[in-house]
């Protein structure tokens, strides 16, 4: 059990606050810039959701009665709430910041074609008529586009695992081999071509899905991999230690750093999770990370539109933060978890039948 993933959620989807904040303003981020490249804050961030998702998504597959309960609960957690971030988004936000009339706006086709962000794939909309044209960024919520990735990862999990139930080490292997592949053809992946039909970025899918199969095999290995303090320590010194070798020497290729970073992050992500102490009871606050997630970046752009020009960026993800957390906190308690009762109708899990497909339970191997 990851005893404190509710905190890292948060600490992650705050993250993202804080990387956005320099992004829609039109400045670099400061964070990365200091530590030459190495932890660029939004990005880091979603990769941290990636790998505690990877871990929670495959436990909950195994822990449904079939694939058919676990796309429905998949479906719960997400839908119900990016619906309320849309509505928020087109009618309150739109309303407030758009140049047109508010009857034109609300009459306008394009506006309700935002809806289209509801089905993720293929295409969606950004903007919204006559709103943020003014901001450095005119997107209305540039932070939607990442969940097409962890749905279409949720459909890999839903897949995979009937067939590999019994055959986990070959899993481990195929991951290995999947892993080379994109070591020894980055190029290719790089071209920032998008994939038909699902319309993804290749290298994008990549990272994300390396992230995510990085969490499964914690949880699917989580008596033989241990977890200590040594190794995190280990993991840091290997993640920033490769910047000198690659980027300053140059004896190594510059994007050895990221194949370096999927192992390291991951493992202290996992580790980080693990630890218990007063944090582990974090979530009884609520899981307020999706919310926060899905209604920052349109709040941030309502302040830059207002106050970007005299505001200075500290002060912008203060308020951000006093703005999204009760809208996160609505988002939970009146919309995300009323959902999640829903899957009360569904049939019993299987309990323990379900877990003897992998290694035997019991608690981590923490510090």
């Amino acid at each position: 059990m990851l005893k404190n993933s509710h905190f890292l959620r948060f600490a992650a989807a705050s993250a993202v606050i804080v990387g956005h904040a320099y992004v829609l303003n039109g400045f670099s981020d400061p964070i990365e810039t200091a530590s030459l490249g190495l932890f660029p804050t939004g990005q880091i961030a979603v990769y941290v959701f990636f790998v505690i998702s990877g871990y929670t998504i495959l436990q909950s597959r195994l822990q449904s009665a079939d694939t058919g309960t676990f796309l429905l609960k998949r479906f719960l957690r997400i839908f119900p709430g990016l619906v309320g971030s849309l509505l928020f988004t087109i009618l309150l936000v739109g309303s407030i910041c758009t140049s047109y009339p508010l009857g034109r706006y609300l009459t306008m086709p394009e506006t309700w074609f935002f809806w289209d962000n509801l089905k993720l794939f293929p295409h969606t909309t950004h903007v919204l008529p006559g709103v943020f044209q003014g901001n450095p960024s005119q997107g209305v919520n540039g932070s939607l586009w990442t969940l097409s990735y962890e749905i279409l990862l949720y459909a890999f999990v839903a897949c995979i695992v009937p067939f590999f139930r019994s055959r986990w080490y070959l899993f481990a292997g195929l991951f290995c081999a999947f892993f080379l592949s994109i070591c020894l053809f980055n190029d290719a992946i790089a071209r920032h071509e998008i994939l038909r039909i699902v319309h993804l970025q290749p290298d994008q899918l990549v990272i994300f899905s390396t992230f995510f199969m990085l969490g499964m095999i914690f949880r699917i290995f989580r008596e033989q991999i241990p977890l200590k303090g040594t190794w995190a320590i280990v993991a840091i010194v290997a993640w920033l230690g490769m910047y000198y070798p690659s980027s300053i020497r140059g004896w190594v290729p510059l994007i050895t750093i990221h194949w370096v970073r999927f192992f390291c992050l991951s493992y202290l992500v996992i580790y980080a999770a693990s630890i218990p102490g007063r944090l582990n009871d974090f979530g009884r606050f609520g899981d307020l990370s999706y919310g926060i997630y899905i209604y920052a970046y349109p709040v941030q752009q309502v302040i830059i539109q207002y106050f970007g020009a005299t505001m200075p960026i500290p002060l912008q993800i203060l308020l951000a933060f006093v703005l999204v957390l009760p809208l996160a906190w609505v988002s939970w308690h009146f919309v995300e978890k009323p959902a999640l009762r829903y899957k009360s109708l569904l049939r019993a899990d299987p309990g323990v039948r379900k877990e003897q497909s992998l290694p035997p339970e019991s608690s981590f191997k923490s510090r």
